[in-house]
């Protein structure tokens, strides 16, 4: 089974490689943040609240995206190989073989592009921690520390997360019937939300309006994020589980439009939900937790201005860990929708091989990439809200953050360019694949 793996994901690379990209830029992520809180708690940092408390909050939110990150893209690596698996089944392969091929290839991926993180996370973590000694929160004198808490931290929170999302994945394809081996399996009509994704979107929604409400009775200080920061991302993450159920109304909608391209997009959309929720996913968590966190630390930077305080100096600090979060989101907006496209290339096989043109099919593409992309923006939006309102009314004692609308206006159409990018290049080569070929997949 290792040899098999092994081959298999030497010959199919390319199907991996989102996965690979975003574990690696996981745990570059985890690690930094892992680095600064062991500095924080090292006998030379103590008394360095900064180093305790940036790591802890940011941090902890931090992994729930990674998390979510890495177990949504290696689903979808898993599913671009459903045919080729349920063949497996169909010659000789048990459902329990199928379980352990999926781990061993998902290993095989993650163990290296996860050693390979962490190098980098000690650099970014030594980074952040300079510009804290610039800003004045770090005696000076005060070195990195790089021990057992920052080298597994990021490395064991990456691979469990790929252990688990693997485990998941590979009970599904396991459980897919052999004679899909011989169906087109991925024209084929999914339910909109399986019980599990729904009772999770559920809790997570649950979980994100509460800490929102909470945030409310929070004292003004600097745990207010403890509270903001995290339900923002609960609710992203709530929002985007639950977005196959929102996805075939707006795919009516889309149908009652002028216009071939919106039609056809608007009928894909009612069939395959889930599919096109592989899109809405990463878009839904950019936007939210970008949006959010730039208006609250644009928040803070109008309370804190002109005055020579504690709070002004960290904004540029606040900024740069924003940044890497906001990174890591746009690599994983990058490679999901990339690898999401690829996958549809049987689908545009047949589209070709039933008259439609190579312009009508892309004219689709680029209307479901705004489809989606607008129902992203209105999750998003609420994401944001339900982050940035709370903070902005303790705070300020508005509900509207302080910050021009340049900033909101920024994310969305950096996420619709960042979609389209992503999208309409590789459905042009695609498209440039003779329609028999790109059937057989």
């Amino acid at each position: 089974m290792i040899r098999f793996a092994l081959r298999t994901v030497r010959k199919r690379w390319t199907a991996y490689a989102a996965a690979g990209a975003v574990l690696f830029a996981g745990t570059t992520l985890l690690t930094a943040f892992a680095l600064l809180l062991e500095t924080g708690l090292s006998p030379g940092g103590r008394g360095t609240d900064t180093l305790v408390i940036l790591p802890s909050i940011l941090g902890g939110w931090t992994v729930l995206i990674v998390t979510f990150g890495v177990a949504s893209t290696i689903a979808l690596t898993v599913q671009q190989r459903e045919r080729e698996l349920a063949m497996l089944r169909a010659i000789v392969a048990s459902s329990g073989q199928v379980r352990t091929i999926v781990l061993a290839e998902v290993l095989t991926v993650a163990v290296p592009m996860i050693a390979l993180g962490i190098i980098p996370g000690i650099g970014l973590g030594t980074f952040v921690l300079s510009r804290l000694n610039t800003a004045g929160f770090v005696p000076d004198g005060l070195d990195a520390q790089v021990g057992a808490l920052t080298i597994i931290t990021g490395a064991v929170l990456s691979l469990a997360t790929a252990v688990l999302a693997a485990v998941v994945a590979g009970r599904r394809a396991g459980a897919v019937p052999p004679v899909r081996a011989i169906a087109a399996a991925t024209m084929t009509r999914g339910r909109a939300l399986g019980r599990v994704r729904r009772n999770a979107g559920l809790v997570c929604t649950i979980i994100g309006v509460a800490l929102g409400s909470t945030t409310f009775a929070m004292p003004n200080g600097p745990m207010l994020s403890s509270t903001a920061g995290p339900a923002g991302v609960a609710l992203a993450v709530g929002l985007a589980l639950l977005s196959p159920a929102m996805i075939p109304a707006v795919g009516r909608l889309a149908t009652r439009l002028p216009g071939a391209p919106l039609r056809l997009a608007g009928r894909t959309l009612v069939v395959q939900p889930a599919r096109a929720a592989v899109v809405v996913t990463p878009l839904v968590l950019l936007i939210g937790i970008a949006t959010g966190t730039l208006y609250q630390q644009s928040t803070e930077d109008s309370i804190n201005q002109g005055a020579a305080n504690d709070a002004a100096q960290l904004s540029s600090v606040n900024y740069l860990v924003v940044g890497m979060i906001v990174a890591f989101c746009t690599i994983l907006v990058l490679n999901t929708l990339i690898a999401a496209t690829r996958r549809r290339r049987p689908e545009f096989g047949l589209l070709r091989l039933t008259a439609a043109t190579r312009g009508q099919v892309l004219g689709m593409v680029l209307a479901e990439s705004v489809l989606t992309g607008a129902l992203a923006t209105v999750l998003g939006t609420i994401t944001a809200a339900v982050m940035v309102a709370p903070y902005s009314m303790v705070r300020t004692g508005s509900l509207l953050p302080s910050g021009p609308l340049a900033i909101y206006l920024g994310v969305v159409g950096g996420a619709f360019v960042l979609a389209f990018a992503a999208t309409l290049p590789t459905t042009v080569r695609t498209l440039w694949t003779p329609p028999v070929e790109a059937l057989a997949g």
